[in-house]
């Protein structure tokens, strides 16, 4: 008489589990919020290009909305990194020739706070992480 054992055995289980929440685990990791913030300054810094070049060869002012949450450039809308707003919104006006008169935006989350500062002349900015 054979005998045939179609079971897994106590090993075999430990080693499938084992395996499947390791895989949960990496999986479900949070990402650094250095790197969303990352993202969104690419992201941002990706607009405002787009926005002054913009401006400058339909030779019109662009103006760009710095609301409570988001950033509209025209049609185009994104959200700030994770957590952070906008106190107190205000708006930008690039000018034809890419001209920004000198502004800082200041984004704050808890304890940190994201400065975007724009200097006097092309439209160059910078920004200051705290």
């Amino acid at each position: 008489m054979k005998h045939t054992n179609k079971a897994f055995t106590l090993l075999e289980s430990l080693i499938v589990l084992g395996v499947l929440s390791s895989m949960l685990w990496v999986g479900c990791t949070k990402i650094p919020q250095t790197e969303h913030i990352n993202q969104w300054e690419a992201t941002f810094k990706s607009q405002w290009q787009h926005a002054r070049l913009t401006a400058q060869q339909e030779q019109k002012t662009q103006v760009v909305h710095f609301e409570a949450q988001t950033i509209s450039f025209g049609r185009e809308i994104i959200k700030y990194p994770s957590g952070y707003q906008n106190a107190s919104p205000k708006s930008i006006r690039i000018l034809k020739t890419g001209y920004v008169a000198p502004i800082t935006i200041t984004l704050t989350s808890n304890q940190k706070t994201l400065k975007l500062i724009f200097n006097l002349g092309g439209g160059d900015y910078r920004i200051e992480k705290t």
